[in-house]
């Protein structure tokens, strides 16, 4: 596992991070002491930077945090996020996870199975009260003094403009609660509003081959700002990772027009990866790792068989030159049998 800085912060992270978004959750088949010996494992295996936020599977996700890392603090970089409401609902199902996981495991239910109104609608809330009581709060379930990096969760493009958003975030950083914060951006064009405010140490991004749109402006952007780049769904939700075949669109891109540009593309990476011999998530892995600018890129884990495979697909060889340009080419949403010219900042 190599290790790279974290932009122009005194983080150093390896090049993959553990992403904390499913870890604890009711409806994935976990138990509390799988996910603290998963979380272990990861950091064995050379993983310092573990992201999750505060409203990730009701503030479990921090919580196995805590209990994994006690008396190993130093050794990892814990990200979180703040911004989000729990609903009423989802709030009360904390403490009954450990009697209703067994139930459910057994009738073999679904999170998307549930009646909304028993699932209850997330909803956002980026004022200084809240942003303030959400870091405290994530201290306590985390089991420690400080959050390496706060990020605030996905903000409306709107109050990005607003440079008073981030006085809190100062605010926790002066009285040595958080060491650094950014802005995990919800789109492309979020992260270049976030260019504009000097405060910020680290912007998360959406980046795979089925979404390139960060490569043109936003991760030049960053570069020069010397700011952190935290990549996620390099795997498209699950998409790279399975056969497109087995493809259930219905859970990851919405209903429409999309669906057959989506699956298209799809087939496409597919058919580029047998072209390079390699498969399909090793070769969409290594096209995010080897972006210029990307500082770590989060894979998503739940299970040892994640993690067994995601570090062989990590100790494949690097990307060539001509790889990554026609990676490139397909991530952008062009044909990539031919060979137009490389984008300028996939070179």
């Amino acid at each position: 596992m190599r290790d790279r800085r974290l932009g122009g912060t005194d983080l150093t992270v390896s090049e993959v991070g553990f992403g904390c978004a499913r870890l604890g959750g009711l409806f994935q088949g976990d138990d509390r002491a799988g996910g603290v010996r998963l979380l272990r494992t990861a950091l064995d295996h050379g993983i310092t930077l573990f992201d999750t936020s505060s409203m990730y599977t009701q503030g479990e996700s921090e919580r196995l945090l805590g209990e994994a890392f006690a008396g190993a603090r130093e050794s990892v970089v814990i990200a979180t996020k703040a911004g989000y409401v729990l609903p009423a609902q989802r709030r009360l199902l904390a403490p009954l996870k450990p009697l209703l996981r067994p139930l459910i495991r057994r009738a073999r239910l679904r999170g998307a199975q549930l009646p909304p109104a028993l699932r209850g609608a997330l909803s956002q809330d980026f004022s200084p009260a809240h942003l303030i009581r959400s870091a405290e709060q994530s201290l306590r379930r985390l089991r420690t003094d400080r959050i390496d990096l706060l990020q605030l969760h996905s903000p409306p493009s709107e109050m990005l403009e607003n440079g008073d958003l981030l006085e809190p975030l100062e605010r926790l950083r002066q009285q040595g609660k958080v060491r650094h914060y950014g802005v995990s951006c919800e789109t492309t064009a979020d992260v270049l509003l976030c260019l504009r405010l000097p405060e910020i140490s680290t912007v998360q991004v959406r980046l795979s081959l089925l979404d390139g749109s960060a490569l043109a402006e936003a991760l030049p952007g960053a570069a020069r700002r010397g700011l952190g780049v935290i990549a996620r769904e390099c795997y498209a939700g699950g998409l790279l990772s399975t056969p497109a075949a087995g493809v259930d669109l219905d859970t990851v891109v919405p209903e429409g027009p999309s669906h057959r540009r989506t699956l298209d593309r799809l087939r496409e990476c597919e058919r580029l990866a047998g072209r390079l011999g390699r498969p399909l998530p090793e070769l969409a892995l290594q096209f995010v790792l080897g972006q210029p600018g990307v500082s770590v890129t989060l894979l998503g884990m739940r299970h040892q068989a994640h993690l067994a495979g995601n570090l062989v697909h990590l100790a494949a060889p690097a990307l060539s030159a001509e790889e990554m340009r026609r990676s490139a080419t397909a991530a952008l949403g062009r044909s990539c049998a031919a060979s137009p010219p490389a984008p300028p900042a996939a070179v």
